[in-house]
């Protein structure tokens, strides 16, 4: 019986030559053209569902896939459940719609003029500040994807 990717036998060298593979600048990292071909040609997956994963792979917001950021999705439970679970997509993807809208110079954060405009856009009349502190949960002044996401789910403005 063949054995897949996701297998936790299957050793890391087969993911990381995985990795090589789709790593055509030789880089060390999966930019996001990189990871779209690996996400569709071996995954299969849509566009849609690329660009939705692109954000949640990118952990520290650099919009950069290091191989051990491949290789702990790959392995985890999570992997698929945004794809299998429709209604979880979309709400992940509206995020992502969000995320990219307010994201305004494109830098795979928000900043604190960003955040603002998204606040005062939805009509919440909260000290900007303190929401921006509150989300900025590893300090270095802006807002990735994930601190995002979970701030938008407690806050629920969607």
């Amino acid at each position: 019986m063949a054995i897949s990717y996701f297998d936790p036998k299957f050793p890391d060298i087969v993911i990381k030559s995985l990795f090589q593979k789709y790593d055509t600048d030789n880089s060390g990292i999966l930019d996001r053209k990189e990871l779209s071909s690996l996400l569709e040609d071996d995954l299969g997956l849509t566009t849609r569902q690329v660009d939705v994963y692109f954000h949640l792979l990118d952990r520290d917001g650099n919009a950069k896939i290091s191989p051990d950021e491949l290789c702990t999705w790959l392995r985890s439970n999570e992997r698929f459940k945004m794809v299998n679970d429709k209604s979880r997509f979309y709400a992940v993807y509206k995020a992502v719609d969000m995320f990219k809208k307010y994201d305004k110079d494109g830098s795979q954060y928000i900043s604190f003029e960003e955040l603002k405009g998204l606040l005062f856009e939805h009509g919440r009349n909260i000290d900007v500040k303190s929401a921006f502190n509150s989300m900025d949960q590893d300090g270095n002044r802006k807002i990735s994807f994930p601190e995002f996401l979970k701030w938008l789910i407690s806050v629920k403005l969607y």
